[in-house]
């Protein structure tokens, strides 16, 4: 299995992952910029694998250390690259590319593959000990200062990259590095944001937690966990000017979608993951875009998405307001996977244009009928079928995703 994944560098250490093949890859690198700024999330072997990076990598090299994904992205104005293998588990490594203050697309990755795969085989001493770089705490806190003043709340750094920088946060949990990740998923799923619920429901105040690199925000009030499509939608409302343009992923709800809209902004969705919707916002001069995930962009800071930006812009408001903002968005949200599935989605979508409202196709099929939304794609990571369904109730919700299923299974490729 190659380490090239749809969105990054991505593998098992010693399996796909090696200082071999990063020592190659530094080298890859050179061929995009001779300046290249480096940082690392705390997994065991990124010291390694950075080491060898930069012995591959024949120009200017500039090292952050131990720092959260976003803080590299705003030194790469050049040329950036983050070991971190994210939300993943601790048996991965990884490396994330930047160029310009934001990720590689997909043809840049696809480039950065083929570069790769053009090295020369002759790849002897690759063995990660001939750089020891000392960090750049300057460069580090230059993205710091840049940060907007964080209000009372409560962050959950998760035992991750977030934890270089635990000092600019009021008040923490889990701001210990844990490269194993014992006591904290990497992932912010809603079992994992257990211990950050209770810390804020004992005094009723906010809370922002991190994934392993920090580039995603998942966010709290008062032991409630608000959707991120509404949380967006928040931001929006509170922060930018009306007329603003916004991207969201066709997997945010298409309530959400529509209340924007309402509200004065310009929106358009783009495919789901974080590489195409801030393609499809650069595109569109967008000044915000989001992703389901909890991937968000504020581009008047950068292009990459910085889920600690996000944290300190919305943790000036006050515990409660969150809440009630999103009691607004009452829709049913339901999915599942269906595992080897194939599907043929021009059939797909001429089949539910004879009654949706509306059909978007650009990543699947999303759509919108009078009491649900449904939306079938094809995983980007997995070799299965993503289907999900936004309806007024619960039984409606059922009835779609039903239907989706019906849809799917008749739609064979």
């Amino acid at each position: 299995m190659t380490m090239f994944r749809t969105y990054d560098v991505r593998g098992i250490f010693g399996k796909e992952i090696t200082a071999e093949s990063f020592f190659v890859l530094g080298k890859a690198l050179e061929k995009f910029s001779k300046t290249l700024v480096v940082g690392m999330d705390y997994r065991r072997n990124n010291d390694l694998l950075a080491s060898a990076l930069l012995d591959g990598f024949g120009g200017e090299e500039v090292f952050l250390g131990h720092a959260p994904t976003p803080a590299v992205a705003f030194n790469s104005q050049s040329l950036g690259a983050s070991l971190t293998a994210s939300h993943n588990p601790p048996e991965y490594s990884g490396l994330k590319p930047l160029k310009q203050r934001r990720c590689f697309y997909a043809e840049e990755l696809s480039q950065l593959k083929k570069e790769f795969d053009g090295v020369p085989e002759k790849r002897a001493g690759a063995n990660g000990a001939a750089h020891s770089p000392k960090p750049d705490a300057e460069l580090l806190g230059s993205y710091c200062d840049a940060l907007p003043e964080f209000g009372n709340a409560v962050f959950d750094l998760a035992g991750g990259a977030a934890c270089s920088i635990a000092g600019i946060f009021p008040k923490t949990i889990f701001s210990q590095p844990d490269p194993l990740f014992v006591r904290h998923s990497p992932e912010p799923t809603p079992g994992a944001l257990s211990v950050l619920a209770d810390e804020t429901r004992k005094v009723p105040s906010l809370g922002f937690a991190f994934d392993g690199d920090a580039d995603r925000c998942a966010v709290v009030d008062s032991g409630k966990i608000v959707d991120s499509g509404a949380a967006a939608a928040f931001f929006a409302v509170n922060f930018l000017a009306k007329g603003s343009k916004i991207v969201l992923t066709l997997d945010v709800q298409h309530e959400v979608f529509v209340f924007l809209q309402d509200s004065g902004f310009k929106t358009e969705y783009s495919p789901v993951g974080d590489v195409f919707v801030l393609k499809k916002a650069e595109e569109a001069g967008a000044d915000f875009a989001a992703e389901k995930a909890g991937h968000y962009s504020v581009f008047k800071h950068m292009p990459y998405s910085d889920g600690i930006y996000f944290a300190a812009m919305l943790s000036q408001a006050k515990p409660g307001v969150l809440n009630d903002f999103a009691r607004q968005f009452k829709n049913v949200f339901l999915s599942e996977n269906i595992s080897g599935a194939s599907v043929d989605f021009g059939r797909l979508a001429e089949a539910v244009r004879e009654t949706a409202g509306s059909v978007e196709t650009m990543d699947g099929v999303k759509a919108a009928f009078e009491d649900y939304t449904l939306l079938i794609r094809r995983s980007n990571t997995q070799p299965l079928v993503r289907v999900s369904v936004e309806a007024k109730s619960r039984e409606r919700g059922l009835e779609g995703l039903n239907e989706a299923k019906r849809l799917v299974a008749e739609c064979k490729a």
